[in-house]
């Protein structure tokens, strides 16, 4: 009986054996499946975490830059302006300070879109590249023209030096890459790089703020400028002439009437502009300079170490210390005692600032009389080690329309009792905020410095 009852209950045990079993498979299962949806939660949250960490570094590490034309809002109209002193000789050290101004990217194309780049001249002697840089800037000059922007060339006095035969600051292997001195003679006259100084290479540059005549708030009535006739040596009538637009002359009836910059290599005085006796001292500069380079280029070999005896004074006094290509008044005397000049230079060339090269601050782009000067040559080449910078303006004007009220009641547009300051701010037409920021720009970790910064309201003349 025992056995018989054992052998009949052993499918029922063994069906009870097996419903465990099952029972504990799918509690293992589920409980495996619960940590797989856990792990797999975890994963897609850190890397969703870690995507999101890359975007706020890739975010942070993007450079930032002022508005300029094509980048602003619609009510916003602004012009970006960067600037380059001595260069002599060392390619690497430009493209580093290009690509830090965004200009230029890691093949040395241009990205700079709108912006205007203004180089002050002395691209040769002291180092090795002069082929390299003269044809970066031959081939970068169309391709700014192309994105709506500009390269602006100076000459220098390194230029004119070579020009004249005078080769002191040639390296050895500057000549080598000519392939011999007879080869980089020939270039510099009747050559490429001589076509270039003729074609595209000027002595001054007058840079307005905003350059196309229809950026100009219409309701100030800026007449647009009759571009003079073109000075042989530039390829940009915007850049080389000298306003003549209504209301010039008067400040108060055109606030832009110094809205622009210049731009030279050695210095511009007020004394050496008054003995240009002309209305026209940027274009005449020009002509004066390109007379002189023409008759030195005209004849390979024919230039000899000097200038020709039979120069003009006129073009004599061009090329003394006293003129552009020389002066380093501005760099070197005291400021207490170059100040009210440098005003009447500003006032009679109508810029804002006097931009120049020539005399080199190692340290750093150098601010004097208030931001009224500033002195870019800062040695970049290998032959000084200098600091490797580049001189940025940013300028926009942006209508009151546009503006947020926070911004509104800074500039006292609106009271803050206003009950309604979005609808006192829709009624101020002809009223608009000019900014300027002027600021040096380093590269290897040096931080930006802010040299100039202002801003004001400008009101629609009654």
């Amino acid at each position: 009986m025992p056995a018989t009852t054992a052998g009949s209950n052993r499918p029922l045990l063994l069906l009870t054996v097996c419903i465990f079993a099952g029972l504990y498979y799918l509690s293992k299962n589920s409980g495996a499946l619960q940590i797989s949806q856990k792990l797999a939660a975890h994963r897609a949250g850190t890397l969703g975490n870690q995507a999101a960490d890359r975007n706020r570094a890739n975010t942070a590490a993007a450079p930032t830059r002022s508005a300029a034309p094509g980048r602003a809002s619609e009510a916003t109209i602004s012009q970006r302006i960067v600037a380059v002193g001595d260069i002599h000789g060392d390619k690497p050290a430009a493209m580093e300070i290009l690509r830090r101004a965004g200009l230029v990217d890691l093949r040395g194309q241009w990205v700079g879109g709108p912006d205007i780049l203004v180089q002050t001249g002395d691209i040769v002697d002291r180092g090795p590249d002069t082929i390299a840089l003269y044809k970066f800037f031959q081939t970068l000059r169309p391709q700014a023209e192309v994105a709506g922007g500009a390269v602006i060339s100076l000459l220098g006095n390194h230029e004119m030096m070579n020009a004249l035969n005078d080769w002191r600051y040639v390296t050895k292997e500057d000549i080598a890459s000519f392939g011999g001195e007879r080869n980089r003679r020939e270039a510099f006259s009747t050559g490429w790089i001589g076509q270039e100084f003729r074609t595209n290479y000027s002595i001054t540059a007058r840079v307005p703020y905003l350059v196309e005549a229809d950026a100009f708030p219409a309701e100030f009535a800026v007449e647009a400028p009759t571009l003079p006739k073109t000075p042989r040596g530039s390829s940009d009538r915007r850049f080389v002439g000298d306003p003549t637009y209504a209301a010039a002359f008067d400040s108060v009836e055109n606030p832009f009437r110094l809205a622009a910059a210049s731009f030279v290599h050695g210095g511009i005085t007020p004394e050496y502009l008054a003995s240009l006796d002309s209305d026209r001292p940027v274009f005449e500069i020009n002509r004066l300079g390109h007379d002189l380079l023409f008759s030195l280029l005209s004849v390979p070999g024919q230039a000899s170490l000097g200038l020709p005896r039979t120069a003009p004074p006129e073009q004599r006094e061009f090329w003394s210390e006293r003129g552009p290509m020389w002066n380093r008044d501005w760099a070197l005397e005291d400021e207490d005692e170059i100040c009210a000049r440098v005003e009447r230079a500003c006032d009679m060339l109508r810029v804002r600032h006097l931009i120049q090269g020539h005399t080199p601050q190692f340290e750093g782009i150098l601010s004097r009389c208030d931001g009224k000067i500033l002195l870019i040559d800062t040695g970049i080449s290998r032959a000084y080690g200098g600091a490797h910078s580049s001189l940025s303006i940013t300028y926009s004007l942006t209508p009151a329309t546009s503006l947020a009220v926070q911004d509104a009641l800074r500039l006292k547009l609106v009271s803050p009792s206003d009950p309604d300051p979005e609808t006192t701010l829709a009624a101020l037409r002809g009223v608009w905020v000019e900014k300027e920021l002027v600021e040096a720009l380093y590269t290897k970790g040096r931080a930006t410095e802010v040299l100039v910064e202002t801003e004001r309201v400008l009101r629609k003349p009654m």
